[in-house]
């Protein structure tokens, strides 16, 4: 669970991008510290999340693997949010996967996939590309749907990761 500070769609999305933040400059998504510092900054809008554009490049740089489990064979192209939950076939939505791990993930997204694989710890092992892109497309989904500032979806007043997605099924 965020901590109590986490109220809103906004500001879940914001917790979890503070996490690839803290990954990439301290290589621990557990930080709680720089965590908490990079959130307020994005809450606050003292920093913005980078384009999806970065993660486009990073797909395009990064060595032909599976972005899941870094097999190099038997690759094809992966919907992050699967098809089955929105028809968005677009670059912005997919990555590189193995048949195994796309066969694997089949109708899940990626937090509902890795809590399957991980358990509760599974939030902390997606992949950067994977879930930069997973939080930059389910912002810009929450946003035209008018929802980024709601409380959660489970009737509970507590917003968390499965929050994210429940968008698709409304």
């Amino acid at each position: 669970m965020p901590p109590p500070i986490v109220k809103t769609i906004r500001e879940q999305i914001y917790w979890e991008y503070a996490k690839l933040i803290a990954e990439s400059a301290v290589h621990d998504r557990k930080n709680y510290a720089f965590v908490m510092h990079s959130f307020c900054k994005l809450r606050d809008g003292a920093m913005h999340p980078s384009s999806i554009l970065r993660e486009n490049k990073m797909l395009c740089l990064d060595e032909k693997q599976c972005a899941y489990c870094n097999a190099t064979g038997d690759l094809e192209w992966e919907h992050i949010i699967p098809r089955v939950k929105i028809d968005l076939d677009t670059i912005d939505n997919q990555v590189l996967a193995c048949r195994k791990c796309n066969a694997s993930k089949g109708g899940k997204d990626p937090f509902e996939w890795y809590n399957d694989q991980f358990g509760k710890e599974g939030k902390y092992k997606i992949p950067r590309l994977v879930l930069g892109k997973y939080l930059k497309l389910i912002f810009e989904i929450h946003e035209k749907q008018g929802t980024l500032d709601s409380h959660g979806f489970h009737g509970d007043k507590k917003v968390d990761v499965y929050d994210l997605g429940v968008i698709f099924s409304k």
